[in-house]
């Protein structure tokens, strides 16, 4: 709750300090004493509306709202309340606990626990929060329903995720196919030409070999017809009578060397030339595409990798498939049967929902309750009807009349705490509308810290705490009201300017009535 609110130079007040009070509190004063200036102070709070001041400043206990996480990292151990700030000077900022922060993060701390009531086209009354408020009120009689409703959330988050993956394939899977025949290609021309790393230099040598074969031929002729002519050496060694082991070791290589080459020759006899030209063709191209034999192999290699991924991919998206026409089945299963217990609960929900809005002097209520496409909720749409008329068709008063009849039944249900803030919500009610409001902020007040606007006398008569705003001098400013003064405050609110003794008496009545002892 907000613990105290300052206001340093407004258009109405000069300088405000004001302590505030949990449970229904009420602003009321003459026209044009400051009631709305006050009340946008409070709102620029919420970072509902722009400041109106050099410095707004609101302590906001933390034992009735609850505080996003990020937050939580700003306080200190102990700390039981927090502090927002708005300065303007030559430009606007904002604080939070004193640290600098932007009108964007108070906006979304206080809209957590925070809620403004003036204008239509709040969510309160879309379908999707009349079918949170429904399926609440259906699980504090069947607690299988949470169950269902829960796991119907969960799936359809499975579901989105498995679509999300799916869409993805199938973009992809138009790049897919193309990758695959290229993938494919590749590996069916390294696999058919069976490069062997170390072949293409040996092949090389040997077109070199082929190439000069017969003039090798030739001269291994003409070395053995020498070499048949060293008899003579034998000779002339003899004379001499001296050896040369050298020699003959070398004949004896040169001899080795002439059988090796013959025996190449031999072996060349059966290679074609056409042949071994193609093979180093075709090796030539993956040298020229790959920068090598090695290269190329491993390349190979990838591409089979790549195969088989996109292979996966295939299968994967047949496991997708499978898993989203699983999921799809189940959730409308779920949804089923969330869509009966809704249709079955109707009747007693439209009873208790209708009993508040009769409180509040509007039409009698009812839901109609249809199909839409499946989501997280189910299938089910809860449209509230205010007798012939639709929610969108109804005037500012009728709307937020049952704007808070709908709080009343949510919070009946899933008790919370929070700020409620109402600038003159009963302006241009009868008599007994404006009652029927009073009342129900009376019991939303025990639930939420109020503060509410009003004209008429019915608010103020069972306010927990009733403030007057009110002109001292050319500005404004405002106070907590005791016993006497609320006697006479409401008495001016009923009789005008001049107080008459019946609107006294009536004032002490009312307040008696309500419990405050006058």
């Amino acid at each position: 709750m907000i613990r105290r609110i300052l206001i340093n130079n407004s258009p109405a007040f000069k300088l405000l300090e004001l302590e505030l009070f949990k449970g229904f509190n009420v602003f009321s004063g003459s026209s044009g004493s400051g009631k709305s200036v006050f009340m946008e102070s409070l709102l620029a709070i919420f970072g509902i509306k722009d400041s109106n001041a050099d410095l707004i400043e609101a302590n906001i206990t933390l034992d009735s709202v609850q505080i996003p996480p990020e937050i939580e990292g700003l306080l200190e151990e102990g700390d039981d309340e927090i502090v927002l700030s708005i300065l303007r000077k030559d430009k606007v900022r904002y604080f939070l606990n004193h640290q600098s922060s932007s009108k964007k993060r108070l906006s979304e701390l206080v809209s957590g626990f925070g809620k403004h009531i003036s204008a239509k086209g709040d969510e309160d009354l879309k379908p999707a929060n009349v079918l949170r408020i429904l399926d609440n009120f259906i699980a504090t009689r069947d607690l299988a329903h949470t169950r269902i409703l829960t796991e119907c959330r969960q799936k359809f988050a499975s579901l989105q995720e498995v679509t999300r993956k799916l869409n993805e394939l199938n973009t992809q899977e138009s790049q897919i196919a193309t990758l695959r025949e290229i993938a494919e290609f590749e590996i069916t021309k390294i696999e058919s030409i069976a490069p062997k790393e170390g072949e293409y230099e040996e092949l090389l040598e040997l077109k070199k070999t082929l190439s000069r074969q017969e003039k090798i031929a030739q001269e291994i002729e003409n070395v053995r017809t020498t070499l048949q002519n060293l008899g003579c050496v034998d000779s002339f060694l003899g004379l001499v009578d001296e050896q040369c082991p050298m020699f003959f070791e070398g004949l004896s290589e040169l001899e080795a060397l002439i059988e090796s080459k013959e025996q190449q020759l031999h072996s060349l006899e059966d290679i074609n030339p056409e042949s071994l030209l193609n093979r180093i063709g075709d090796l030539s191209e993956l040298l020229r595409k790959y920068g090598s034999i090695e290269a190329a192999l491993t390349h190979l290699t990838t591409q089979k990798q790549k195969l088989a991924q996109y292979e996966s991919m295939a299968f994967d998206k047949q496991e997708l498939e499978k898993s989203q026409a699983h999921l799809q089945s189940e959730l409308k299963s779920l949804a089923q049967e969330l869509h009966k217990n809704r249709v079955e609960s109707k009747g007693i929900f439209e009873k208790e929902l209708g009993a508040i809005m009769q409180e509040l002097r509007l039409k009698e209520l009812h839901i109609e309750i249809d199909t839409k496409p499946l989501d997280s909720s189910g299938i089910s749409m809860c449209n509230l009807m205010l007798g012939s008329s639709a929610i969108g068709t109804l005037s500012a008063g009728e709307y937020n009349r049952a704007r808070l009849g709908l709080m009343c039944l949510d919070v009946s249900i899933s008790p919370r705490a929070g700020l409620l803030v109402l600038d003159e919500i009963d302006a241009n009610l009868s008599g007994e509308e404006s009652e029927g409001v009073a009342k129900i902020l009376k019991k939303l007040s025990t639930s939420y810290q109020i503060f509410a606007i009003s004209h008429q006398p019915h608010m103020p008569t069972l306010a927990d705490h009733h403030y007057l705003v009110y002109k001292n001098g050319a500005l404004s400013d405002v106070r907590l009201l005791d016993t006497q003064g609320r006697v006479e405050e409401i008495a001016r609110m009923i009789s005008g300017a001049q107080v008459t003794k019946e609107a006294l008496e009536f004032a002490k009545g009312v307040l008696a009535k309500n419990g405050i002892k006058v």
